[in-house]
């Protein structure tokens, strides 16, 4: 294998054990009904991959106008606050078992790639992580109006590598029908449960794809 691309949330960096600023205890400080809230802010969330909000104001604000709801913006402006902020805790400290195997195949000589369905407030502290200099491409849903299991933005990933699918290989927790849509795109896909493992047991988890209970195990594949 030449490249290896990964996806970001729950497979490099995770919420789990982190502090979370959850859709209730955000519907709760708009005074709205979390379930109502949860509905709209879902109908939205295609667009807010696609970085159709360019902040998080503007992404509340959409989801509280399906509502018929308003807030003044200096409320809203504390709420965007809250969920940047803990968005960016996720990148504060990165596993060591992380770095450890992104360390070991850039010194296989593999190039390395990232794709991630995220909207621009999640991914503020990505750019100033310890795993940012290790990718050779980075493709944000947001940045380029594409979003995973789309083949084009596997496409564009290995474009950027300038690899091949057929020597490539996707890893990442499967959210987004991710994994199926690498494997359509011709790389071959497997699934990250290091994370996953910590809330789910192995008999409960998806076994369409080769499972890697953790990271080191990759290495294994060259």
């Amino acid at each position: 294998m030449q490249a290896v691309i990964f996806d970001l949330f729950e497979t490099l960096v995770t919420e789990w054990g982190r502090p979370k600023y959850s859709l209730s205890k955000m519907a709760s400080d708009l005074g709205v009904d979390h379930k109502i809230f949860r509905r709209a802010k879902d109908a939205l969330n295609l667009d807010h991959f696609l970085g159709k909000f360019p902040n998080t104001i503007q992404y509340i604000e959409a989801a509280l106008k399906i509502m018929n709801v308003a807030r003044d913006k200096g409320q809203l402006a504390e709420i965007a606050q809250k969920r940047e902020e803990c968005k960016r805790k996720c990148f504060d400290v990165i596993e060591p078992k992380i770095l450890e195997m992104l360390s070991a195949l850039k010194e296989k000589g593999c190039k390395l790639g990232l794709i991630s369905n995220c909207s621009p407030e999640e991914i503020g502290g990505f750019y100033n992580s310890d795993i940012f200099e290790f990718f050779d491409a980075i493709v944000m849903s947001c940045d380029v109006g594409l979003v995973k299991p789309d083949v084009k933005i596997y496409q564009h990933c290995l474009s950027q590598l300038n690899e091949d699918p057929s020597t490539s290989l996707f890893i990442g927790d499967g959210g987004s029908n991710e994994l199926a849509g690498a494997k359509e795109a011709g790389m071959t896909p497997l699934k990250a449960a290091w994370f996953i493992k910590h809330f789910a047991t192995l008999e409960e988890m998806d076994k369409t794809h080769p499972i890697l209970l953790e990271p080191h195990e990759l290495l294994t594949c060259f």
